[in-house]
């Protein structure tokens, strides 16, 4: 006979923010655990949430009727009241998790992004690009912006070398005047070429508007990365925004399963869960290399500007003043490719990004993005990604 524990569907209240990406992602991976147990009916208050001071929520947890009573709670702390009333909801044998809150995780079970993670993933890129020198962009008051800015400093003085920082400050509406124009003077102070990581994705574009006041080219003469990888917020930068990819997908599906053991009776970890970040999405903002060469910089550039076309290695050759020989060595001594795999790489991350979309065929990809035929887009992908488009699309799809 199947034990009636097993069998009785629980309730779960969800205090997730759907205004922002993070919040989105992180609900669906909610929603991944809950289609695996089939047996979770869900209210959800999504509250209301801002970067800015004074629009912050849920603040407190909800409180339901009566006969409504919840099995179990995943909320996001913000303040000593809600953590107040999260204990007092544990106290009463009611489950919660926190989920990337402010809380710190002693007394209620924290799911949290790895920010030193993130800092260290955020260098590793721009350094590949070549970058040396460095700056931090981060939000006044917040303890997640702080972390990362700390990660990020510890990861560059361990290179001997050290980070400027700037600080948004905090406000009721969007960055004002006084922000951008701070900004502008401490962006143009920078040693050039740098390299910017910017603590979200939200404070990122502050950035470029900035260079493109002051008419800095992006990502030549500045590189900027933000974090959370919010597609929509990403793709109408100019140019567009390569992010961090936090995985909030995982610490949602993570927060749920936690939860599910604590209502079966089991015990809370001692301390915080924190999920590492996925992958770098390189998008237009930090997509190109430092090239000191300034022939092999311009070929670079090329491609990076055409690989949609059908461009080959001959086309590279007449757009800059050198021979096929010459660029081909003093390409591979600079960057350490050949100009053909710059092509197919540039062709490889376009069609990542159409991928990703799902607007589009595969047959579609392949032309988009420069191949032209689907075999030989198929091939190269798998060479260069270890699977097939299908495969990359399909793994993206249950995330």
């Amino acid at each position: 006979m199947a034990d009636e524990s097993k069998l009785r569907r629980r309730r779960v209240l969800l205090e997730v923010e759907t205004s922002l990406a993070p919040g989105r992602d992180m609900l669906r991976g909610i929603a991944k655990f809950i289609r695996e147990v089939h047996r979770w009916d869900v209210h959800h208050d999504a509250g209301l949430w801002s970067l800015h001071q004074n629009v912050q929520g849920p603040s407190r947890i909800e409180q339901l009727p009566a006969e409504r009573e919840v099995d179990g709670i995943i909320t996001r702390i913000y303040d000593e009241a809600s953590e107040r009333e999260a204990l007092e909801n544990i106290s009463r044998g009611v489950p919660v998790v926190d989920l990337l809150g402010e809380g710190t995780g002693e007394g209620v079970p924290l799911v949290h992004t790895d920010d030193g993670a993130i800092a260290k993933m955020a260098l590793g890129h721009l350094r590949e690009q070549g970058f040396r020198e460095f700056a931090f962009v981060g939000m006044a008051n917040t303890r997640w912006s702080d972390r990362r800015r700390a990660g990020f400093e510890a990861e560059v003085e361990k290179l001997g070398a050290g980070v400027q920082c700037f600080e948004v400050a905090e406000s009721t509406g969007p960055a004002d005047t006084n922000d951008l124009q701070r900004m502008e003077e401490w962006i143009e102070a920078l040693p050039k070429p740098v390299a910017i990581f910017a603590s979200c994705d939200h404070v990122a574009p502050l950035v470029l508007e900035s260079c493109s006041q002051l008419s800095i080219t992006v990502p030549e003469h500045v590189a900027v990365i933000g974090v959370n990888n919010d597609t929509v917020a990403c793709n109408v930068c100019s140019p567009t925004l390569s992010s961090v990819d936090a995985s909030h997908f995982e610490i949602g599906y993570r927060a749920a399963r936690l939860l599910e053991d604590l209502m079966d009776g089991g015990e809370a970890p001692g301390d915080p869960i924190f999920i590492r970040p996925r992958e770098v999405i390189v998008r237009g903002s930090s997509g190109e290399a430092v090239i000191d060469d300034p022939l092999i910089a311009r070929a670079a550039r090329f491609i990076s500007r055409n690989a949609a076309s059908p461009i080959g290695v001959d086309d590279v050759v007449n757009s800059v003043p050198l021979s096929r020989r010459e660029l081909q060595r003093r390409f591979r001594s600079v960057t350490g490719t050949t100009v053909h795999e710059a092509i197919c790489s540039a062709r490889i991350q376009i069609a990542k990004r159409l991928l990703a979309s799902g607007e589009y065929t595969i047959d579609v990809v392949a032309e988009m993005s420069g191949f032209g035929s689907r075999q030989h887009f198929a091939k190269t992908f798998r060479n260069e990604s270890g699977m097939t488009p299908a495969q990359y699309r399909k793994e993206l799809a249950v995330r």
